[in-house]
């Protein structure tokens, strides 16, 4: 991987007032990976790919190219202002040079309050790929459904931001098969008044869906994510 981009700039639009970003941790040391593991964990992916299993292993390998090496070049198209919702609910933007993606197999099942799952795997440009699992609980602005499928995310942040605690906004589409968007917010520990969200990234969701009453879930989640790594 050697140019990556990432345009925020239409996050413009929102309504916020100028003020400095939440400042986001720095990743905490994980257990070195030596180079012939590194790349065997390479070469059974690429293997994978032989036995039709490329649209899985593919976009593993990418993730793990995000660590292995980092990219180049990496472009990130902030918008003008770090603050993009103002008082009471304080949301702002990653001040994070760093980027973290996962490749996951995600479930839900809602009734109104449901609950949801993933596990899979992660790698980030601070050179470190691991596994994690996520679990979660929301409320489903639809009829009872469930969902079962594949998930990309994204963070601006390193794999310590992508653990613990999440809040999340999806929006989804489609019966049989669904597809959903998912804003990913980091909160500001212990939680106050005003609450303070960060926003880090966003999750993409293709899954096979049970036949629901209305085209298009909404959902408000929390999530809580657990990792284990190592560094290249």
């Amino acid at each position: 991987m050697d140019q990556f981009t990432l345009d925020c700039r239409q996050l413009d639009r929102w309504d916020f007032v100028n003020q400095q970003p939440v400042p986001i941790p720095s990743g905490r040391g994980r257990r070195r990976l030596p180079p012939n593991e590194a790349a065997a964990l390479k070469a059974a992916l690429r293997f994978g790919n032989t036995f039709g299993l490329s649209p899985l292993l593919g976009t593993a390998e990418q993730i793990v190219n995000m660590a292995s090496p980092p990219p180049v070049a990496t472009s990130l198209l902030r918008p003008s202002a770090g603050t993009l919702v103002s008082t009471p609910l304080i949301v702002k933007f990653s001040s994070s040079h760093e980027l973290t993606g996962a490749l996951a197999v995600a479930a839900s099942l809602g009734a109104v309050v449901g609950v949801l799952g993933s596990f899979g795997v992660y790698a980030s440009t601070v050179r470190e790929v691991g596994v994690f699992s996520t679990i979660g609980a929301g409320i489903f602005f639809n009829t009872p459904g469930a969902a079962v499928g594949g998930e990309v995310t994204l963070i601006l942040g390193t794999p310590t931001d992508f653990s613990g605690p999440y809040f999340g906004i999806s929006v989804g589409a489609g019966t049989g098969v669904g597809v959903a968007v998912t804003l990913l917010f980091s909160p500001t520990l212990p939680i106050g008044f005003p609450i303070v969200l960060t926003l880090m990234g966003l999750a993409f969701n293709v899954s096979a869906v049970t036949p629901t009453r209305l085209p298009v879930t909404v959902a408000i989640e929390v999530t809580n994510t657990r990792i284990s790594g190592v560094r290249f």
